[in-house]
């Protein structure tokens, strides 16, 4: 009894201090700013069509999607090479000023983002960064170089991973921000509600999809389906 009691003193402390380090460890800093001023021109003929996270679990379906519109040269941003895109463009969302210079570049009609950072085991601020920032800038950066339509694909999640979800609709109210508790929540809320705050008829076209589910590859530990 005595041992037990030791433990379940011990076992507390010894978590909540794990949770402390985590929480206070710096970020690891895992990309650099790209001086790349020169991108391949697209197919003559077709039109661009800007892809952030088209190797994603979800971004590789809808790139599929979008294949069979022979029109379209679809462009992948990112980190990883997207096999069914016609360019790759390699670099980081974080980097605002080279997606400036590419989405300037290329003068794309349509963006579509559909950008996942790992769930598990990455520090808060880099969902601060990707989900929020560096799609808060993206969309800022858009809206200047004369995109027509921007497709956000959000989550499920951005009413809040605590909240009952079956048969919600877009007029139920929505959690305030101070009422989130994740840090993923949180940062796809707020990057949502500044997109749909800049939409403009007919000039600056949004809409943000809120997936209800998750959809993985063979091989992917987030493949519930």
């Amino acid at each position: 009894m005595k041992g037990l009691l030791k433990a379940s003193v011990i076992l507390p402390v010894i978590l909540a201090l794990a949770l402390y380090e985590w929480m206070h460890i710096k970020p690891r800093v895992d990309w650099l700013p790209s001086n790349n001023t020169n991108f391949p021109p697209c197919p003559e003929g077709k039109t661009p069509f800007l892809v952030f996270g088209g190797t994603s679990m979800l971004g590789k379906y809808i790139v599929d999607s979008f294949k069979t519109e022979t029109k379209l040269c679809l462009i992948n941003y990112g980190r990883s090479k997207c096999k069914r895109c016609d360019l790759n463009i390699k670099g980081d969302l974080r980097d605002s000023r080279h997606v400036e210079r590419m989405v300037k570049a290329y003068k794309p009609e349509t963006i579509l983002t559909s950008v996942k950072p790992p769930l598990l085991g990455i520090h808060y601020k880099t969902f601060i960064e990707l989900n929020m920032l560096s799609m808060i800038e993206l969309i800022k950066i858009a809206k200047k170089q004369g995109v027509s339509n921007f497709i956000y694909v959000s989550s499920i999640a951005a009413s809040g991973h605590y909240h009952w979800h079956h048969g919600a609709t877009e007029e139920d109210e929505q959690p305030l921000y101070t009422e989130y508790e994740a840090p993923y929540d949180i940062s796809k809320r707020v990057a949502e509600d500044f997109l749909l705050a800049e939409h403009e008829q007919a000039k600056f076209n949004v809409i943000s999809i809120r997936t209800g589910g998750i959809i993985g590859g063979e091989g992917d530990p987030y493949d519930y389906m």
